[in-house]
């Protein structure tokens, strides 16, 4: 804890005769802290808990300015708390009310100065370069707590985006799949259901896999969560569409059968696009077959899901989720590129590039 640390440098500089009303008081503070966190436990509301600290913080302070010590500077050990009160009131309310608590930190500071008299004793000078210098000890602790928030924020939105890619990408279409009427469905009932739960069952499992792939990539940044090279992936992935009724074929240059240079975040992030392209294959294009080339250039890897059915117009066509955010969306984070050609009744292609050598984006 801050305090304690603070409390001891003050005793190491000022010397322990004449400290023992600061350390009282220091561990007063931290044992009314540790109880603060025990309310934690025991259901208290946050707004409770922030305002019992706040308390403690004007308290705490305003006692330590009275406290006769063998140094001035005893009441910057106190202060530290108001500053850590000032942050968390930062991160839990916010930066407006982070703002809020500093400038009645303010308050309390002048009212600590007024009360000791010390422009009488110590001068103007000495006073107001203290009274700065704990002014800015409050504000550094608004600015640090809303960096921390929006870390947390960027991470929280990432984790959404992801959360929703997955959920699209695997649960509805997979529910798409399973509205999807076929011939002869009325007069084979019983094997329909059996594909069905055969469908649900496997698309459950690799939620469940891609779920906690995330976890374990968020948990362990860095460490490589799979070998499996890109055109592995993709053969695996024309066999999982195969059940759907789409048939794949795949050229791949020589150089990228075998080591594509891709870390497993790029390599991921292509097979997840490609699965949508072809996905977008099978419901819209009126065709049951597309073909899916890669291959590798001296600064990065194209790959490219053709298919020759129905086509449309682009003008005319907003993009969904499937292409702003599972396909567009996820070169982007990785530092590539998507782009879509089509014309009514000439087919549809899906270009996707993404760097081999450069750092990925943060």
């Amino acid at each position: 804890m801050v305090l304690p640390a603070a409390a001891l440098v003050y005793v190491g500089s000022a010397g322990a005769s004449g400290s023992g009303p600061v350390l009282a008081l220091c561990a007063l503070l931290v044992a009314a802290t540790a109880a603060l966190g025990f309310g934690m436990t025991r259901a208290v509301t946050t707004r409770t808990l922030l305002v019992a600290d706040t308390v403690l913080a004007v308290a705490g302070n305003l006692a330590m300015s009275t406290v006769s010590a063998p140094s001035a500077r005893a009441v910057e050990v106190s202060w530290q708390y108001f500053a850590g009160c000032v942050a968390l009131w930062t991160l839990v309310r916010g930066v407006v009310a982070g703002l809020g608590a500093a400038v009645l930190g303010v308050a309390v500071r002048l009212a600590m100065i007024v009360g000791a008299g010390a422009v009488r004793t110590h001068g103007l000078v000495a006073v107001t370069a203290v009274f700065l210098g704990d002014v800015t000890a409050l504000l550094l602790g608004v600015l640090i707590s809303a960096g921390v928030l929006v870390v947390l924020h960027r991470d929280a939105e990432r984790l959404r985006s992801g959360v929703r890619r997955s959920l699209h990408d695997t649960v509805l279409q997979t529910l798409e799949a399973i509205a999807l009427t076929l011939p002869g469905d009325a007069d084979n009932a019983a094997r329909r259901l059996r594909e069905v739960r055969a469908i649900a069952h496997a698309e459950a499992v690799a939620l469940r896999r891609e779920l906690s792939r995330r976890s374990e990539a968020r948990a362990t940044p860095g460490v490589d969560q799979g070998d499996e090279g890109l055109v592995e992936g993709l053969v695996g992935l024309g066999a999982e569409l195969a059940r759907d009724g789409l048939r794949m074929r795949l050229d791949a240059a020589e150089g990228v059968d075998g080591d594509d240079g891709l870390t497993p975040q790029r390599r991921a992030a292509v097979l997840a696009a490609a699965r949508e392209a072809l996905r977008n294959v099978l419901k819209h294009s009126g065709v049951s077959e597309a073909l899916v080339r890669v291959w590798d250039e001296p600064d990065g890897l194209t790959l490219v899901v053709r298919d020759f059915g129905a086509g449309f117009d682009p003008a005319a066509h907003q993009p969904g989720f499937g292409l702003s955010e599972s396909i567009a969306a996820r070169m982007a984070e990785v530092g590539g590129h998507a782009g879509v050609g089509s014309r009514v009744g000439s087919g549809t292609s899906v270009t996707l590039w993404v760097p081999v050598a450069a750092d990925e984006p943060c």
